[in-house]
């Protein structure tokens, strides 16, 4: 099983804060800065296709089995998006993992701290790192993320959000991930250290409807932890359908990639809202990547590719 009910003494994940809506949400578009562009490393290795580990067949479960009613999915020319979960599994070789891991703790001084969603993190990663840059528009990455998910993905065009690092100290304040459903649909997440390194930060999900989470209480059965204790876990979650959030580290450090991608042909059912986008980034730093997103495309595989900067994936790539 990919993953398992919280034991009653986890039960309080659900007293984590949730992200803040409405009013609140405009409040804190309003305060967000634009992230700025961290430091490059100075010898960063480079990315390599080899990197990228065989295809395997992890856990999976669809959307059907979190509530949600097939006209709810989304469908195009008989394809239908109902992938919600999949994992955890190891996407990455031992090599890729460790240089992987060596770009995102050295850009860990470029974090900053927000009170939206992630209490210290990187946004933009891959503007500042070429390894993160080749990594995310690498085919064979592309074409293994694709595959496990079941539609053709890209890079979000959408450049801020589509490389996120985030920290985790547990030597001071807590830091936390807030209960929140993202504005990205497709979403990998990439443990770059393990349950050896820290005590506490599980990645808990709510196997549920997203409107039926409010109503959640403590000790709820659908309250369940995804089990990303292993270095380099990699973990798919259909983020906007999905309520999550990692509890606090309380001692050692925990870093994690995020990773939205993005599938062209279900372009205008994508779910990100404005405001959601402006709450982590700013209004000035939201407008212009919104508008690009909205532009008429003709031919959307081709079209949001090149915005992307990364190779062409059509449904023929991924049978």
């Amino acid at each position: 099983m990919p993953t398992a009910p919280m034991r009653s003494g986890r039960a309080s994940a659900l007293d984590l804060p949730r992200t803040p809506t409405g009013v609140s949400q405009v409040v804190h578009a309003l305060r967000a800065r634009t992230p700025r562009r961290g430091p490059c490393l100075p010898a960063e290795p480079p990315w390599r296709g080899e990197f990228v580990a065989r295809e395997a067949r992890p856990p999976r479960l669809t959307l059907g089995a979190f509530g949600y009613a097939p006209h709810e999915l989304g469908h195009w020319r008989g394809h239908t998006d109902d992938t919600a979960l999949v994992g955890p599994w190891q996407i990455l070789t031992e090599d890729g993992l460790e240089h992987l891991a060596e770009v995102c703790w050295a850009l860990e001084r470029a974090a900053r701290t927000s009170r939206f969603i992630a209490t210290r993190r990187l946004r933009g990663a891959d503007l500042v790192s070429p390894f993160l840059n080749n990594m995310i528009r690498d085919r064979a990455f592309l074409l293994t993320c694709s595959r496990l998910v079941g539609v053709p993905l890209i890079p979000h065009p959408l450049r801020i959000p589509t490389a996120q690092i985030n920290y985790s100290d547990g030597r001071g304040r807590p830091e936390i991930v807030r209960w929140h459903r993202d504005g990205m649909d497709y979403v990998f997440t990439i443990q770059l250290s393990g349950y050896e390194d820290y005590e506490g930060g599980r990645f808990t999900y709510f196997r549920g409807r997203t409107d039926e989470f409010p109503g959640a209480e403590p000790g709820d059965p659908r309250i369940h932890e995804a089990p990303c204790g292993e270095r380099g876990a990699t973990l798919f979650l259909h983020g906007s359908r999905i309520f999550h959030a990692v509890t606090p580290v309380t001692d050692g450090r925990r870093a994690t990639l995020v990773i939205s991608l993005f599938c062209p042909y279900f372009a205008r059912q994508d779910s990100n809202t404005f405001w959601h986008l402006a709450g982590d980034d700013g209004i000035p730093a939201t407008v212009p990547s919104w508008l690009r997103l909205k532009w008429p495309v003709r031919n959307p595989a081709v079209d949001f590719s090149l915005r992307a900067g990364c190779p062409v994936i059509t449904w023929d790539d991924i049978r």
